[in-house]
């Protein structure tokens, strides 16, 4: 005999739970239309009202919401704006009432009440205005006053006579201020009594400032008068307001009331609905318990034979998670229905569970194969996860790290270990991290997503290429010094060779031809001077005269001047910001750098063409751009552009030096020089200045200043800075007779040059001055300041470099001072 399934014995279950559940269904389905029916009839008498009611009660809200919202306004436009709005909503209620309705009186007094209200508030709107422009004036007057009598350099009687004016304004302000009509009538009051105080001191109406008081105090536009109205205005406003909500709540308490009508309809219709339900409950509980009857008789018929299967699968199942295979269930039991299927399941989950031992095995292989190769990886190896911990790594990376292995397990974040070891970033090449620690170890990071999420990253220790590669830059730059020198040798051979002919000349020459050797001579001597200054521009040694230069005026003045140099084809723009840009350079030397940096694009122009000059801002930095339509440079141009004698015409009439100038120029003022250019695309050259910071307060003054600077030029001028600035001023020359000073006196500051005597004596003079105590604060000028101190920042804040030459305002800066540190 075939066996029944156990799903048909769920399904003869399940068809007998059906049809008592279609009974119960039925059941409550009845008692559901009739109570649905007496629903809809609740809603057409009642739940209308009720809405009705509600929309009312909301309409009389926003109008008792809105009103006061008027009274806030100083715009008679919105004003009038929401006076309309709140009468459209009393209109729209109106429109809503029966005829005869008792509230279409109290909609009318609302009305009117909004209008009234609108008005006064209009009007107050009005001396508002003028009130606040009277304040203005007096406010502009009152500081005048104020400042007159505050002045030393103003007689003491005239300075009361301003005091007392101060005053009269004083009290026209409070009134101005005033909240009430109480407040102004006070200081109406003090206004009366301080003219009679000013007339009693001899100040007469017939004076200016006193008459101009009195016309913003008195009159019908008088500030008192305009109060008072501004006030009253506001009172009646408020009078009014008063009356809309009275209005607004009589609206409420009647919806109030039509609502509360129809909460007693509902209470007794829901009295009887309840009834009704209590009756079809009885009956869907009698069926629920037939429906009980018939589930528990089904679950004991098959519980005995399901229930003892499964328990045998599961306890199989347990054993063979614990890893024993040889456990085995027969084949015959349950065989045609479910639990034979799931007999068999079990079977082939087993035979699964075997194969895939075999496939651990081989997949251990291969994780030794994985970790013997991350192992002999040079680089340091981290595996993240998505949130940037370390789920894999080898042992180079705590060695390349340079940190303890210890340190350096899993589940730690690689930007922590990194930060452990004293890592920071570094400049670098584009799609990789440099990091470079304090004591000059250098590692690049690589990284590369996982498609999971994470990534693998590799950190390789540069160290010893970065010292070749600074080895390489140090040999370059010996190479270019080398470059220069014979150039220069070159240059001044020619120079001198002119002189020493013209010399040898003049012995036998005619006067005539003498005074043509003379100007031969003069000429070599001029492209000699003008060799060196260009020079020393690109060694950032020429002497310069920094000023406070507003950008869009130097490039508008010096437009003109520029185009005459261009040709007839050649047009010139400048674009200027749009905000006033200040930088702290030599003037002088900025128009030639822009007027060179013009020749040179008008070189680099065949034919027709634009050259562009712009300024713009860059937060603290400021911009000018000198950009061009010509030919453009390769990249190994722009490489060597600003190297000294280096030029690209194929004319050798080039000197070299005209971008290296303006590097040196720019670089010596603070600045940056970027050259962008493309083949056939034109070339932009870009300058950026630190913009000009505010002047250092005239107070700020040391008590003794010890001035050390063996350039006579440059003590002069240091000393024109500091005179104004310390009350003694001591002067030494040379670095012996600065550390004899220092151990016979103390000094509040010490400004000393680097180099004296050609040699580094400023860092002697600093280390005796800041040791010894002999002085507060140390500042070491030079014009070709070196990278770093050699005190590792030992002396902290009280040592500072600045670039010659320097100004007040740079010194300060650099010391991190104000007047609220200055001493007497």
């Amino acid at each position: 005999m075939k066996r029944i399934s156990v799903r048909a014995r769920l399904l003869f279950a399940l068809a007998a739970l059906t049809l008592a559940t279609f009974l119960v269904g039925a059941i409550a389905w009845a008692a559901l239309e009739r109570t649905t029916a007496r629903v809809d009839r609740l809603h057409g008498d009642t739940l209308a009202a009720v809405d009705a009611a509600m929309t009312l009660s909301r309409q009389a809200a926003s109008i008792a919401t809105n009103a006061p919202y008027m009274l806030l306004l100083d715009s008679p436009f919105r004003i009038a704006q929401e006076g309309e709005v709140t009468v459209g909503v009393i209109d729209e209620i109106a429109a809503g009432l029966a005829e005869g309705d008792e509230l279409t009186v109290t909609l009318d007094d609302m009305r009117a009440g909004t209008i009234e209200m609108v008005a006064h508030m209009q009007a107050r709107a009005g001396y508002r205005d003028q009130t606040l422009r009277t304040n203005a004036a007096l406010a502009k007057a009152e500081r005048r006053y104020a400042h007159l009598a505050a002045s030393t350099d103003t007689p003491l009687a005239e300075r009361q006579d301003w005091f007392t004016l101060q005053r009269v304004a004083d009290a026209l302000l409070g009134a101005g201020r005033a909240e009430n009509l109480i407040g102004v009538g006070e200081f109406q009051r003090a206004y009366h009594r301080l003219r009679r105080v000013a007339n009693k001191d001899g100040l007469r109406e017939s004076q200016g400032d006193l008459s101009e008081l009195v016309s913003f105090a008195e009159g019908r536009d008088g500030l008192f008068e305009l109060r008072r109205l501004e006030l009253m205005n506001q009172i009646g406003a408020q009078g009014a307001l008063v009356q809309v909500r009275l209005g607004a709540a009589a609206v409420i308490a009647h919806a109030e009331a039509v609502t509360a009508d129809a909460q007693a309809a509902i209470a007794a219709e829901r009295a009887e609905t309840i009834s009704a339900i209590a009756l079809r409950k009885s009956t869907i509980l009698v069926v629920v318990l037939a429906s009980a009857a018939l589930a528990l008789t089904a679950a004991l018929y098959v519980s005995g034979y399901v229930t003892g299967n499964l328990r045998a699968v599961s306890d199989a199942m347990m054993r063979l998670a614990a890893g024993d295979r040889s456990l085995r269930l027969p084949r015959g039991e349950g065989a045609g229905d479910e639990i034979g299927k799931l007999f068999h399941a079990f079977r082939t989950f087993r035979a699964n569970a075997i194969r895939l031992d075999r496939s651990n095995r081989r997949l251990a292989e291969r994780n030794a194969l994985f970790e013997k190769m991350m192992s002999s990886i040079t680089d340091g190896v981290a595996i993240l996860s998505d949130t940037g911990a370390i789920i894999a790594r080898n042992d180079r990376l705590a060695e390349v790290l340079r940190i303890d292995p210890a340190h350096a397990g899993k589940r730690v974040g690689l930007d922590e270990l990194v930060s452990r070891g004293g890592w920071k970033d570094s400049p670098g090449p584009t799609g990789s991290q440099m990091l470079a620690t304090a004591d000059g170890h250098y590692a690049l990071r690589r990284e590369s997503p996982l498609p999971g999420g994470g990534a693998v990253v590799l950190i390789a220790d540069i160290t010893e290429q970065r010292q070749i590669d600074d080895r390489m830059q140090q040999i370059r730059r010996i190479e270019a010094l080398g470059k220069v020198t014979g150039e220069v040798a070159h240059d001044f051979g020619n120079i001198l060779s002119t002189i020493n002919g013209s010399l040898h000349l003049m012995e036998t020459a005619s006067p005539d031809v003498q005074r043509e050797l003379v100007g031969s001579i003069a000429i070599a001597a001029e492209i000699g001077t003008s060799l060196v200054q260009r020079l020393l521009a690109f060694a950032r040694r020429q002497k310069l005269m920094p000023e406070v230069v507003e950008l869009n005026a130097l490039v508008d003045g010096m437009a003109d001047l520029v185009a005459m140099a261009l040709r007839d084809e050649i047009r010139l723009e400048t674009r200027e910001a749009p905000e006033p840009i200040e930088v702290r350079v030599d003037p002088g030397q900025l128009e030639s750098a822009l007027l060179n940096l013009c020749l040179n694009a008008a070189q680099a122009i065949d034919g027709s063409g634009e050259i562009t000059i712009s300024v713009a801002a860059e937060g603290n930095r400021a911009v000018i751009e000198v950009a061009d339509t010509g030919c453009g440079m390769s990249a190994e141009t722009v490489e060597h552009a600003m190297e000294p004698f280096y030029t690209a015409r194929a004319d050798g009439t080039g000197t070299g030096l005209g971008f290296a100038m303006v590097y040196g120029f720019i670089s010596q003022s603070g600045g940056e020089v970027q050259i962008l250019s493309t083949p056939g695309a034109g070339t932009t050259v870009r300058m950026t200045l630190p913009r000009a910071e505010a002047s250092a307060s005239p107070a700020t003054r040391w008590n003794r200043v010890l001035l050390v600077e063996d350039d006579p030029e440059d003590l002069s001028a240091a000393r024109a800075i500091l005179n104004d600035h310390a009350n003694e001023l001591v002067e030494e020359t040379t670095t012996a007779g600065a550390l004899a000073r220092l151990e016979e006196q103390v000094f509040d500051l010490v400004v000393s040059d680097l180099s004296l005597g050609g040699n580094p004596g400023g860092w002697r003079i600093a280390s005796a001055a800041l040791s010894s105590g002999a002085a507060r604060s140390v500042a070491i000028v030079s014009g070709r300041l070196p990278a770093k101190t050699p005190f590792n920042g030992q002396y902290g804040s009280a040592l500072v470099t600045l670039a010659k030459p320097f100004d007040i305002a740079a010194l300060c800066v650099a010391l991190g001072r104000d007047d609220r540190h200055d001493r007497a």
